[in-house]
């Protein structure tokens, strides 16, 4: 029992760990992306088209990025499920004595 409990412990830290990482890349990439829409605005030298592309493009990343947080969260899932007590056998939460 004290190995699941103990795996429990890594998902968790590792989810939370997960968490801030993913808020700053979001946090980033959203600053960076009001950063270009005010270059745009302010400035006269992007064609439309040039403005369309990059439009697509901060559409593309926001999907991108949705995709893999789904992925991840998938995978986290799936981890809390592996060590969750309900999946373990009986045996698992017995010690073993050594001599």
């Amino acid at each position: 029992m004290e190995n699941i409990a103990f795996a429990q412990q890594i998902a968790d830290i590792n989810r939370v760990n997960a968490n801030n990482a993913w808020s700053v890349v979001t946090l980033l990439q959203n600053q960076t992306e009001r950063n270009v829409r005010a270059l745009i605005e302010q400035g006269n030298g992007i064609a439309e088209e040039g403005q369309r592309l990059i439009e697509e493009w901060t559409n593309e990343f926001k999907r991108s990025r949705q995709a893999i947080q789904d992925v991840l969260e998938e995978s986290r899932v799936s981890l809390e499920q592996l060590f969750s007590p309900k999946t373990q056998p009986a045996e698992a939460g017995k010690t073993r004595k050594t001599k």
